[in-house]
């Protein structure tokens, strides 16, 4: 921005004054003037020019302390910004965590009670299931006995408005080591007590159509 303001700043000078009087650096002094001091006209373009000197200085000045400012403001809310989307994730993953490991105790703390979980699918005669599970139901759903899950998730968008946010995912989902459907998980979360607890979970499962993971096959 000064380089900009003070290209334009020479370009006007050097337009008004002839080239002899126009030091190298496009400002001007008296003393290259004085010669001309006598013509009323050149005396009234070299103060035109100081002007313009002092009007481009005061905007120069004004234009950084505006920068200066908006970094002040934009970097703690920033700085924000990426710590919550980092608690947010690493909420996630200990979602994904206690359903590996059947860890009830874990998805309790990381859960609002009364939370819902709601999945949709199509079914083979191209119907539309929904399966609702309260909090309870899916505590209960993860018993110690079971085969081995695996969820992976990549790309996430996490959207944010204060107390509240959305994550929103690509996923696939393995038993026992096999693949078993793939589709979109949307987490809404709420921050309490400086902690972001997953409130609602919804996911679409799809069982054909999955394009090929960027994560690879599993472990």
């Amino acid at each position: 921005m000064e380089e900009f303001l003070s290209i334009h700043l020479q370009a006007y000078l050097y337009s008004t004054f002839p080239p002899a009087i126009v030091s190298c650096d496009g400002y001007l002094t008296w003393d290259q003037i004085a010669p001309r001091e006598n013509n009323p006209i050149a005396i009234w373009k070299f103060s035109a020019a100081i002007h313009a000197r002092r009007k481009f200085m005061q905007t120069h000045t004004l234009l950084k302390t505006l920068v200066l400012i908006l970094l002040l403001i934009s970097k703690p809310a920033f700085a924000q910004s990426t710590a919550d989307e980092e608690a947010i994730l690493n909420t996630v993953d200990q979602f994904f965590t206690a359903l590996a490991e059947r860890n009830r105790q874990l998805l309790a703390s990381i859960s609002v009670q009364g939370s819902l979980n709601i999945s949709t699918s199509i079914n083979t005669g191209g119907d539309q299931r929904i399966r609702i599970q309260n909090y309870t139901q899916l505590l209960n759903n993860l018993s110690s006995d079971g085969p081995a899950l695996l969820e992976r998730y990549w790309d996430p968008t996490v959207l944010i408005q204060r107390d509240i946010a959305v994550f929103w995912a690509p996923y696939d989902f393995h038993v026992n080591g096999e693949f078993s459907h793939c589709g979109i998980d949307s987490f809404q979360l709420i921050k309490r007590d400086e902690r972001w607890l997953l409130t609602n979970l919804s996911w679409t499962v799809e069982r054909t159509g999955c394009a090929e993971s960027p994560l690879g096959p599993p472990a």
